[in-house]
């Protein structure tokens, strides 16, 4: 297959994976098609909700392995939040950021989430739309705003871009470039 080939064909799956409502049907249609084709994907444990993601009695979402085979594994979001130690209110979102999005494999993730995971380990933070337009404000940008609800209080969508996944990687210690499979899909502005 050549690179445009290549590249239409993830266009063409970018659009189907777009058309669709929610995430779980996503993961569904993904595991679908790696099995249709006999490939291996790494992808999280399936839970019984049917949500693509294991998940805990707490609800907490459960990964088989980390996001690039040389990465280390955590087990729970506290292990990576104690790993990064994150200073500021900033780093403390893009860490959560970083769980949902590297080691959890959601491509996207509402602020919402980011704030949970850290009220339920004792570090929220004070304002995490504020922590987020500092991120996007960066340059480059670590963080871009992919949606937004239509209601005026609605929570917004975002994804860590690739210097975001960077800035994590790099106060966890792993250096190098960001791994393929963790890139921004967009160029970097």
């Amino acid at each position: 297959m050549n690179e445009d080939a290549e590249i239409q064909a993830m266009s063409s799956v970018v659009s189907a994976l777009n058309g669709l409502e929610d995430d779980a049907t996503r993961a569904r249609v993904l595991r679908w098609a790696a099995e249709r084709y006999g490939i291996s994907v790494p992808m999280p444990n399936s839970s019984a909700s049917g949500n693509g993601a294991a998940t805990d009695d707490d609800g907490r979402i459960r990964t088989k392995a980390p996001a690039v085979p040389t990465d280390p594994v955590f087990d729970d979001f506290v292990d990576l939040f104690d790993a990064v130690d994150p200073k500021t209110e900033m780093d403390k979102v893009l860490t959560g950021a970083y769980w949902l999005q590297a080691v959890n494999a959601q491509p996207s993730w509402q602020s919402m989430k980011i704030n949970n995971l850290l009220k339920d380990t004792g570090h929220g933070v004070a304002n995490i739309t504020q922590s987020l337009t500092k991120a996007q404000r960066r340059s480059p940008a670590l963080v871009r705003q992919v949606a937004k609800g239509k209601a005026a209080q609605s929570w917004k969508t975002y994804k860590l871009t690739t210097s975001g996944i960077a800035y994590v990687r790099d106060r966890l210690g792993i250096t190098g470039a960001v791994p393929v499979v963790l890139t921004d899909d967009e160029a970097e502005s």
